[in-house]
């Protein structure tokens, strides 16, 4: 079982204990758990995004990365060989992404339209970029 929407808005931090509790499991399901891992990288963004130095934002996110593994491997078991294969989660994630884009507009009777957060994703997969 997986949470399947990880991010910063679904779970809270006791920074005295350091205790974490995740909660809003609408979107849980049954699943691969390298998804929660792509969702808790591509999502763990947000503390940094408005950082305009790139470089510190990609430090940001291998320490947060570190960190976040750290306390996943204090509950679970994670291979290395798996952790290798979180780019190709990752654009499995944007491919998933794209396509549930372009249900909804189809849904709501909408002209499909690339957006850029949308042609973001696309570019990712074109030019094979594993980050968010």
């Amino acid at each position: 079982m997986i949470l399947f929407d990880y991010n910063d808005g679904n779970y809270m931090i006791d920074y005295n204990s350091g205790q974490i509790t995740v909660y809003d499991f609408y979107n849980s399901c049954f699943g691969w758990y390298m998804f929660d891992l792509v969702n808790i990288w591509g999502k763990g963004i947000n503390w940094i995004q408005f950082e305009p130095d790139a470089d510190k934002r990609k430090k940001f996110m291998e320490d947060y990365f570190e960190i976040v593994l750290a306390g996943y491997r204090s509950e679970t078991r994670l291979d290395q060989s798996m952790l290798n294969t979180l780019p190709l989660f990752i654009q499995a994630s944007f491919m998933e992404n794209i396509i549930d884009a372009f249900e909804v507009m189809r849904n709501n009777s909408e002209e499909p339209e690339c957006d850029e957060e949308l042609s973001y994703h696309i570019k990712c997969i074109e030019d094979d970029i594993p980050y968010m």
